[in-house]
């Protein structure tokens, strides 16, 4: 039987996610400008894309290291764990993520990447503040997270699932929304309705949620639900009012639908969750190799970066021009004319001086955005593709994966460029991909559709830009097993 979590008439999903995502997108460039305001600051379209790809950049180095120092856990590494992850994934039929264990004082459990595996963090801060069933809710509505699509959105808003105040004022309708689809996962995972409560509970009071009276804290939310002040506060946050979620987990187990769920969902379990399509060759397939679509995100990111560089550079020199030309006319007419006259409103533009861009009179000088890349982005997008700062871009590209493997773009994305032997390209291979992906961009992108994920530039240099966790996945075949 198919999986009928997210489709059909059954599907899990908030009724109100979808409407919520669109809203949230058109909202977005608004909601950013309107904080400008607050703050004083101007933001224009420029500004708020390169803060977006610095805010982005910082929460993929961000939780890097948060995997990076986490313990990952397997069969013979807390078991506990492992086995209702195990049993979790089997029944809803998705993969297992890679597990990892490290400390958290915020968020109980968290499920980050951008595909199979995923990696899902939990706290030792609470992990065993919760029984089995309780930890199997958190667990689940998680790996709802996974199986919804949350999770590769979700990765580039936070980097530990506790959004900022900034990111739940502008995409909290859907936050929200995903939080009610989840936790109908996690209802399904538990087993039961006060299991549900109980894990809510202590992931919002820790300790003290043992000693909380759910049934007077679920009545709690119908005197909230009576004050208008109190409901609307709930925009602020990236989470519904625990009360809130209670009351829409008691309302949805009384469906017929959540009986007809429950019904698949205790079926005949399957012993183990669907395999990853991994390979134990220490060779890169095409199966560890970037998609089109994230080939170009990630080039996309890339092209702005360059952009903006261009144009910071572009503004400092016609900053020093103007300067000059200042300086220059004011001498002239200081000299041709000693006693200065009185101007009339036909000669205010006699001693207008424009150059590339820059109008200068007496009373100072402006830049001509029309004249400039951001006045102009798709003349500007077609100028750097055609050559005008393309060999700037593949030299930022092949000195950063010559070092490091990744650009920027790749960082974001979750790509990494490596010999086909996994290994770091180094700087000449690099350099040698770059420059014939600079030569022969065009029919690249020509063949791109039938060239099955692995490009002119990358056969010709030795080098795949494969997903990076297609990396730990290799890793977490390695692990040992259960002992003997």
């Amino acid at each position: 039987m198919a999986s009928p979590l997210f489709t059909g008439s059954s599907s899990l999903r908030d009724p109100r996610e979808r409407l919520a995502f669109v809203l949230t997108l058109v909202c977005a460039i608004p909601v950013a400008y309107a904080i400008g305001f607050v703050l004083h600051e101007r933001l224009g379209p420029p500004e708020v894309a390169l803060f977006v790809v610095i805010a982005m950049l910082y929460v993929t180095l961000a939780r890097g290291r948060l995997i990076g120092s986490s313990v990952m856990i397997h069969e013979a590494q807390y078991p506990r764990v492992f086995a209702i992850v195990k049993r979790a994934c089997a029944a809803l039929e998705i993969p297992m993520p890679l597990i990892f264990v490290r400390e958290d004082n915020y968020v109980p459990v968290a499920a980050l990447g951008f595909g199979e595996p995923y990696a899902l963090i939990i706290s030792s801060h609470w992990i065993e503040s919760f029984e089995d069933d309780e930890l199997a809710f958190a667990i689940g509505r998680e790996l709802g997270h996974i199986a919804a699509g949350h999770t590769r959105f979700l990765s580039l808003l936070s980097v530990n699932g506790n959004e900022n105040p900034v990111i739940s004022l502008i995409f909290g309708a859907w936050l929200r929304s995903c939080s009610f689809t989840c936790d109908r996962v996690g209802l399904l995972v538990c087993g039961s309705v006060d299991a549900a409560m109980r894990s809510i509970a202590i992931a919002s009071f820790h300790h003290f949620g043992r000693h909380v009276n759910l049934a007077q804290f679920a009545e709690q939310g119908r005197e909230i639900a009576t004050d208008g002040v109190l409901r609307m506060g709930e925009w602020l946050g990236s989470e519904p009012y625990a009360t809130r979620r209670i009351a829409e987990m008691q309302r949805f187990a009384a469906t017929e639908q959540f009986r007809r769920l429950e019904e698949w969902f205790l079926r005949e379990e399957a012993v183990d969750p669907p395999a990853l399509a991994t390979s134990g060759s220490t060779r890169v397939v095409r199966a560890d190799c970037a998609g089109v679509w994230r080939r170009i995100s990630s080039v996309a990111i890339d092209l702005m970066i360059v952009g903006f560089v261009v144009i910071a550079f572009t503004d400092a020199a016609a900053d020093r021009a103007a300067s000059s030309l200042v300086t220059v006319t004011t001498d002239t007419h200081a000299a041709a004319s000693p006693s200065p006259k009185p101007k009339s409103s036909d000669d205010d533009d006699d001693d207008v001086v424009i150059t590339s861009g820059v109008h200068m009179n007496y009373s100072g000088f402006h830049v001509d955005p029309s004249t400039f890349p951001a006045g102009k982005p798709l003349a500007w997008f077609i100028n750097l593709l055609g050559g005008g700062a393309l060999p700037f871009t593949a030299l930022y590209m092949a000195v950063l994966v010559g070092f490091t493997g990744q650009t920027f773009g790749m960082m974001i994305t979750g790509l990494r460029v490596v010999r086909t032997d996994f290994g770091q390209p180094g700087l000449a291979r690099s350099v040698w991909r770059y420059a014939v992906g600079w030569i022969l961009w065009v029919p690249i992108l020509m063949l791109a559709p039938f060239m099955h994920r692995q490009m002119l530039h990358d056969r010709w240099s030795g080098t795949r830009l494969i997903r990076a966790e297609r990396l730990l996945a290799r890793a977490a075949a390695n692990v040992p097993g259960p002992a003997a």
